[in-house]
């Protein structure tokens, strides 16, 4: 073999180190760094897209936010924390005086805590008697119409949180305005369930009467607060 096959299968030999290493020091590396600037700006890419979502709802919702508030602030004076009752009593007090009537007492009963009403099944869809089949399909649709005609339990409304204050008022006017103030009452500001009216002749008046209205106002409870 002569010098300059030597020559050129050293310098084929040199020329392939020198692209191995080449590839193993220079490029190889810079291949790497590109692919994690690649899952980088993926990563970064996917990140804004989430803060461009939550921007998008963060506006949404701001541009309701007056309407959020009213909401808000109604249900607080609804149902508010705490027994609120000189309010309460302004409110009965404006509201006898819209109809014309005279608001004559107040009488609240110490705080309970609150029950959830259940549905009532008849007693009839609980017998285990004979009975006819279209018997049998009238109590279970009777049994279906109580169910549905009853509020169901709110998990988060608790005898922990919510509280009912039982409470009479009195008033003194003609019959039609004891009507037209309980009306008047149950759709206030404040929360109020009437479930009783006892109405009495006047002392010396024969138009008027003096009624009694029985019914619940609610509040919040505050966790460490026990009631009942």
């Amino acid at each position: 073999m002569d010098k300059n096959k030597l020559w050129l299968i050293g310098s084929v030999l040199v020329t392939s180190v020198i692209v191995v290493l080449g590839v193993l020091l220079g490029v190889q590396p810079q291949l790497d760094s590109m692919n994690a600037a690649d899952a980088s700006r993926a990563a970064v890419q996917s990140t804004n897209a989430g803060h461009v979502a939550l921007l998008a709802r963060l506006k949404h919702d701001f541009e309701d936010l007056d309407a959020l508030t009213a909401t808000a602030e109604a249900l607080a004076e609804s149902v508010p924390s705490g027994s609120a009752m000189p309010a309460f009593v302004d409110q009965l007090d404006a509201q006898a005086q819209a109809v014309g009537l005279t608001l004559t007492g107040m009488t609240v009963t110490e705080a309970q805590a609150y029950v959830p009403l259940l549905p009532e099944v008849p007693a009839a869809a609980t017998s285990t008697g004979s009975a006819a089949p279209d018997s049998e399909g009238a109590s279970a649709a009777a049994s279906s119409a109580a169910a549905a005609a009853t509020p169901a339990p709110v998990a988060l409304i608790t005898e922990s949180n919510f509280a009912a204050f039982p409470l009479q008022i009195t008033v003194t006017g003609t019959y039609a305005q004891v009507l037209e103030f309980v009306a008047s009452v149950q759709s206030g500001s404040r929360l109020f369930l009437v479930h009783g009216i006892d109405t009495a002749q006047a002392s010396g008046e024969e138009t008027l009467v003096d009624a009694t209205i029985s019914g619940l106002v609610y509040s919040l409870v505050a966790a460490t607060t026990s009631v009942g």
